[in-house]
């Protein structure tokens, strides 16, 4: 019989921490709350030995391990870098159309989150990025079609599990049509139900994972609740009842955002009251301690809300106690087992790589005039916001012993000087800028332009000649190079549609 106390009802909590090593202030809110569940972000990580170190002085200090959970879903999204071997984006993955070699890429690098002592990984994606504007998805997405998104997520899912990381489907019930990003303000979705249960839905339909994220948007053709579909029973009710869904449901950070104006006790406790089982809290740990104790209080004077928690532990025991099992097999040593790893990737990567048009630009590259490019611009907190000048951009322009500018909305080359010039371009997310379209179309009409989008992928259609790389990661710019001179073939197929731009 499950006693509930302050103790078992941490287990259903969720917290983010600070620094990389045990402060003085990270010892009091884990002693505190003794959560079930700690979240990693790149805050709180260097390399492998000491994110290692890390989670073993967090077990020791709470005397059990509690389930830890990072933001591991490739390209854009990672938080274990240093030391560890990175999946392309989803996107870009998908592009790869080769299942198999992913799963064994997830495969491996989940061994390597397991080997630190990582449990969960929050992911895959499942959003089906129907908007090419989407501020949040993006290449985070498997593609606009359900199919590719269903057929890798699965893969993911599967894969992970065989590593003994446990995965989770987010978010629920689709954020792929939106024009806002949930960490900022609440995104509204203009669809019914049906809509929903006929394209959105599809993966968490056909997909078999123990657990659902769903995110903070609003519904009104569904609510009446107005509340966004993370803190509503309305919602959440179309998992458990419609969908039959009955593994653990984590909410989304309730400190983001698009949760409204509620105080993060109301948050909370409406987060459980609609379904949720894990109550998720990824900073400020005055927050996490006031929502913490006003929900234990809740609790403790409300005998329904006991059976709720009850049901909660048990749901999160069943869909945790394999991989918290799991032991690591003894693959091969450490060297080999790095190479084998890189290798699989590097080929995922040059399976991705997607040659979209090439009418008048052929490959190898003999000759070019100019290297013009882009440098990305900060995107949803969700991503690595990094933004340094791609390197291959310096490196062609040494190679071939050309200019090299950077441009911008505020900062475009002369027109004149660029009329009849061999050009290659390299773009993150153009197509969102009016000025930047007009400028490529324009060098698109009056010079030889080989266009690359290194982000999201619908930059190629405003170009003759295009590549997509979906994320600029070393590895994708490195064997981009080898394709742009020769060494070695591009395969990628688009995960998208073809957009008609104007």
């Amino acid at each position: 019989m499950v006693t509930i106390n302050r103790e078992s009802i941490g287990k259903l909590f969720m917290i983010g921490i600070y620094g990389t090593e045990l402060t003085k202030e990270t010892r009091e809110i884990l002693a505190h709350i003794k959560p079930g569940f700690v979240i990693l972000f790149s805050r709180n990580i260097v390399n492998s030995e000491q994110v290692k170190r890390l989670i073993d002085d967090i077990s020791n200090f709470l005397g059990y391990k509690p389930v830890i959970a990072v933001d591991q879903e490739g390209g854009n999204v990672v938080r274990l870098k240093e030391g560890f071997n990175t999946l392309p984006s989803p996107m870009a993955c998908a592009a790869s159309r080769d299942v198999e070699l992913f799963k064994k890429a997830v495969y491996l690098t989940s061994l390597e989150m397991k080997a630190v002592g990582v449990d969960w990984n929050l992911a895959p994606v499942v959003d089906i990025n129907a908007n090419p504007l989407n501020p949040v998805i993006g290449i985070r997405s498997f593609g606009d079609n359900p199919e590719i998104v269903i057929q890798f997520a699965k893969a993911f899912v599967e894969a992970s599990f065989k590593g003994g990381i446990a995965t989770c489907l987010k978010h629920f019930p689709g954020l792929g049509s939106v024009s806002i990003d949930p960490h900022f303000d609440m995104p509204v979705i203009e669809k019914t139900i049906d809509e929903l249960l006929n394209f959105d839905l599809l993966p968490f339909k056909d997909v078999k994972c123990n657990a659902w994220m769903p995110s903070h948007v609003y519904f009104p053709k569904i609510q009446k609740d107005g509340l966004p579909a993370s803190l509503s029973s309305e919602i959440l009710d179309i998992a458990r009842v419609e969908l039959g869904f009955d593994g653990t449901i984590i909410v989304d950070d309730l400190l983001m955002g698009g949760t409204g104006t509620l105080s993060i006790e109301e948050k909370t406790l409406k987060a459980f009251h609609a379904g949720n089982d894990i109550l998720t809290l990824c900073h400020e740990p005055e927050k996490q301690i006031k929502a913490f104790d006003s929900f234990c209080e809740y609790v403790k004077q409300n005998n329904d809300m006991k059976k709720r928690v009850i049901e909660s532990l048990k749901r999160i025991e069943d869909s945790f106690s394999e991989v918290k099992s799991y032991t690591l097999p003894k693959y091969m040593d450490e060297e080999q087992f790095a190479k084998e790893t890189k290798r699989t990737i590097d080929e995922l990567v040059m399976k991705s790589i997607t040659i979209v048009n090439l009418h008048d630009f052929s490959l190898p590259l003999t000759g070019i005039d100019a290297v013009l490019t882009m440098v990305g611009v900060p995107g949803s907190p969700v991503v690595d916001q990094s933004l340094p000048i791609p390197r291959i951009a310096q490196e062609l322009s040494r190679l071939f012993s050309t200019s090299f500018d950077i441009i911008s909305d505020a900062k475009l080359p002369e027109m004149e000087k660029l009329r009849g010039k061999r050009i290659v371009l390299f773009t993150f997310d153009m197509y969102r800028s009016r000025t930047l379209v007009n400028f490529v179309s324009e060098l698109n009409a009056h010079s030889k332009l080989l266009l690359i989008a290194l982000k999201n992928p619908y930059d190629v259609f405003y170009a003759r000649n295009s590549i997509a790389l979906y994320g600029p990661s070393t590895t994708q710019q490195e064997i981009l190079l080898d394709v742009l001179l020769g060494k070695t073939t591009a395969e990628g197929k688009l995960p998208i549609k073809y957009l008609e731009v104007v």
